[in-house]
């Protein structure tokens, strides 16, 4: 007569399962779960990770028991390289442990891989940028995954979508970055007075991963060729002394979305290149002093005396 062996149901759950989305190739933490309605210690039985075609991914042990469910140490499994929604299954199957069976479980995750997304980054763009002159811009792109993308292309593109420069982003990241590939390109500005709107742009590049393209907006404003010098010598009202490191700014009496900045230097002077025309000059100091304020012309090269108020004045 053939004993019968005892056998019992097991449950099977995810404690740790898959975010939602992942990057491609990206590593899965999973944690499993495996119990039994007698509360048995199923430690050292085995678990697997079996995706969609059938095949195992992954066989971890179940290490924990805490008196009445069984525990997978934390694991990573790795995602599929080609983008779309994925269920996947952890098995627990059937096995013998002390004289009892105990019969499979599963329970089902699922999770969507999407390509490594991308960022791009602009700056040091002047403006304003005299009319037709050449300048410079740094652009830089990072992966969500930290790829390498090294020698991968960039475009600039003018207001009605004119490719107007293209670069190769660089081998070493910006510092201070982990990630972010960058190049500096050499652009024309228009020859139209006013403010420009142009796009940088990084195409789907050609790598084993899949990854996403991205555009970013940057603007600058244009205006005409300077031809003279003004000089602004920034003094405290109170003391005739220079004030260094005071913010200086002198905007077109019509603006236009641009203004001409510096800061004094240790003498409290600042020097600004302008075409003629007339301004509106701004003074100020932080919250130091009040901000000093008035209208200027330009005619022809110009010195400008700005009288700063200190805040702590009582006659102020």
């Amino acid at each position: 007569m053939t004993e019968e062996i005892e056998s019992h149901e097991t449950s099977t759950y995810m404690v740790e399962a898959a975010p939602s989305e992942v990057d491609a190739r990206a590593d899965i933490a999973l944690k499993v779960e495996v119990s039994c309605p007698e509360a048995r210690d199923l430690g050292g039985s085995m678990v697997r990770i079996v995706v969609q075609d059938g095949t195992r991914a992954k066989e971890v042990e179940l290490s924990e028991f805490d008196g009445t469910v069984n525990h997978t140490d934390e694991f990573a499994v790795e995602a599929p390289i080609k983008p779309g929604e994925y269920t996947w299954i952890a098995v627990f199957p059937a096995q013998e442990k002390e004289g009892v069976l105990h019969k499979e479980s599963s329970t089902p995750f699922s999770f969507t891989v999407k390509p490594h997304s991308t960022s791009i980054a602009v700056w040091g763009v002047p403006s304003p940028i005299a009319l037709g002159d050449e300048f410079t811009i740094k652009v830089g792109v990072k992966c969500s995954a930290e790829c390498k993308l090294t020698d991968k292309e960039i475009a600039v593109y003018g207001q009605k979508g004119k490719k107007v420069a293209t670069g190769a982003l660089g081998g070493v990241p910006w510092p201070g970055t982990s990630a972010l590939y960058w190049a500096e390109m050499e652009l024309e500005a228009p020859g139209v007075e006013g403010y420009h709107k142009w796009t940088v742009k990084f195409r789907k590049p050609d790598l084993e991963l899949p990854h996403q393209d991205a555009s970013y907006h940057f603007g600058f404003v244009t205006a005409r060729q300077p031809e003279h010098v003004v000089t602004i010598e920034v003094i405290s009202k109170a003391t005739k002394t220079p004030i260094k490191n005071a913010s200086v700014l002198l905007r077109p009496h019509i603006y236009r979305g641009y203004a001409y900045s510096s800061r004094t230097d240790s003498g409290g002077v600042a020097k600004l290149e302008v075409p003629k025309g007339k301004y509106k000059l701004d003074a100020s100091k932080s919250d130091e002093y009040e901000t000093f304020q008035t209208t200027v012309e330009i005619t022809d090269d110009a010195t400008v005396k700005a009288e700063l108020v200190s805040v702590h004045d009582p006659n102020r």
